[in-house]
């Protein structure tokens, strides 16, 4: 379905196909294809290690041009390729988002693109994505990070588009639920490695100043009760949590610091 999409267009094509782990039988069947005169290149990972390293190893592969990230089973119809390369005109990396259901305004995910990155993309985990060339080098996703492609290269400077696709009949749906709330998690993971990765400081600081001051305020009011009221303090378990917390405040400014 791809190559039949694609083949019309006046660029040259070439496929390179990850796999990840040995996976001798895909292995076999893919060369066979490229004796058969595929525009086909085989990557195979030593061993299983996730789609985030199959990604990156195959965008370290694509070189200069155009390229296009797409999974083993269309997902949206191939025939809406061409106007998602056609999106490379006007924007650096062009999101292909799939009809409801499928990644379209999924609920509670959404909602948290905007006040975490300023963004409103419709389906930011879409799999079917276009790319310059130099984009493609840039993105070095690891983790979870390669269901977020459109944000790390928006963090990178980058211009980020999105065309709706039709959906490809039977493409499975998932759970959208469990989708939402781990792709939540993954989100926020992305948040604090884009916004504190090259400025920590800004993180732990603010935490270490935090309890820093609330721990001052709380050790010297008990300093001051004890001088002017003669409050006891040696039963007062107020002055070790107290102290604790200007401590701790320490540490985490220190940690900031050396970070």
């Amino acid at each position: 379905g791809y190559r039949a999409a694609l083949d019309g267009g006046t660029a040259r094509l070439r496929f390179v196909v990850v796999l990840d782990g040995p996976l001798p039988r895909a292995r076999a069947a893919l060369l066979a294809l490229r004796r058969a005169g595929w525009p086909l290149e085989v990557l195979a990972l030593p061993q299983p290690m996730g789609e985030a390293a199959a990604l990156a190893v195959g965008l370290g592969s694509a070189g200069p041009g155009r390229v296009l990230t797409l999974p083993p089973e269309p997902v949206v119809e191939p025939d809406d390729l061409p106007e998602l390369l056609a999106g490379l005109e006007h924007h650096d990396l062009v999101i292909a988002a799939r009809g409801p259901g499928h990644g379209l305004g999924s609920g509670k995910f959404d909602r948290l693109l905007r006040p975490l990155f300023g963004v409103a993309f419709r389906d930011v985990r879409s799999p079917v994505r276009a790319l310059r060339g130099e984009v493609a080098a840039a993105l070095h996703p690891y983790g979870n990070q390669h269901r977020f492609l459109p944000l790390l290269a928006q963090a990178q400077g980058f211009t980020v588009g999105e065309i709706v696709a039709r959906p490809r009949a039977g493409a499975q749906r998932g759970n959208p639920l469990r989708a939402d709330w781990s792709a939540a998690l993954d989100l926020l993971t992305i948040w604090f490695l884009l916004r504190f990765l090259k400025k920590p400081f800004r993180f732990f600081g603010g935490f270490g100043f935090a309890l820093l001051l609330l721990g001052g305020l709380a050790t010297a009011w008990l300093v001051a009760a004890r001088l002017f009221w003669g409050v006891p303090l040696a039963d007062r378990p107020a002055l070790v949590l107290s102290t604790l917390l200007v401590v701790l405040g320490l540490q985490i400014i220190a940690v900031g610091l050396i970070g």
